[in-house]
């Protein structure tokens, strides 16, 4: 990767030619697709249609993505990666309470997923073109992996006192969670939330994150300590 000197002097990375004309034909493609499946059933849209509102032929489309299932599994990591950014706002938010951090990010990507073009699209799709297909599908697996990689990341670098193993146990459950309730809901993503805690707390209670080591009392329910205690808040149960 050739590299430029920055604003301060400092050497900064800069991308090659053709590695940035790669990202912005990937880019562009995948930003035809998020038009193309909002405005139609995914079955019905075709690679000629994504090449031409895209602006490239569909020799390049093809040499890019290989054919329409990977193609759709790019698309479903690119739209992943942006659920997790937002999902790690979101437990900044919360660095107090591992718990409550995870449970709001589960809610807070079910409701993005659930908004976005493409997941509506597969998930109104039936057979091979749904997103029920795609994640129990070898063609998953990057998406379950990837996923999990990013959250255990940021749950270790948020709180760095969580055992590695502990966090990417965790945070694999709570992807294929996710996913699960994404391809088959059965209730909104706030009480998904709910009952994901209500499963979850248990071994959560028992993880020291960054000093604080979270039990369970039996008359007062969870705490954590660490010199004095104090209630943690507490998601709302369902009815």
């Amino acid at each position: 990767m050739a590299r430029t000197t920055g604003p301060v002097g400092e050497r900064t990375p800069r991308l090659a030619f053709a590695e940035a004309s790669r990202q912005l034909l990937r880019s562009t493609v995948l930003s035809a697709v998020d038009e193309l499946a909002a405005d139609r059933p995914w079955p019905s849209v075709t690679m000629a249609q994504i090449a031409t509102a895209a602006g490239v032929s569909r020799q390049t489309l093809y040499n890019e993505f290989g054919n329409r299932e990977e193609l759709v599994q790019a698309y479903v990591l690119s739209a992943a990666a942006q659920f997790l950014d937002e999902v790690e706002r979101e437990i900044v938010h919360h660095t107090g309470d591992l718990s409550s951090a995870l449970t709001a990010a589960f809610e807070l990507f079910l409701e993005l997923a659930g908004e976005h073009p493409l997941a509506r699209a597969l998930g109104a799709a039936t057979g091979a073109e749904g997103l029920q297909a795609l994640v129990s599908t070898p063609a998953g697996l990057p998406i379950l992996t990837g996923a999990t990689d990013r959250l255990v990341r940021i749950t270790t670098d948020t709180w760095p006192g969580v055992n590695p193993s502990d966090a990417e146990l965790i945070c694999e459950v709570i992807v294929r969670l996710a996913i699960s309730h994404l391809t088959m809901p059965t209730d909104t993503p706030a009480a998904a939330a709910r009952r994901v805690y209500r499963v979850l707390e248990p071994f959560l209670a028992g993880l020291s994150v960054g000093g604080f080591i979270f039990h369970e009392d039996a008359s007062n329910g969870p705490r954590h300590h660490r010199h004095h205690h104090r209630h943690r808040r507490r998601l709302p149960r369902d009815s």
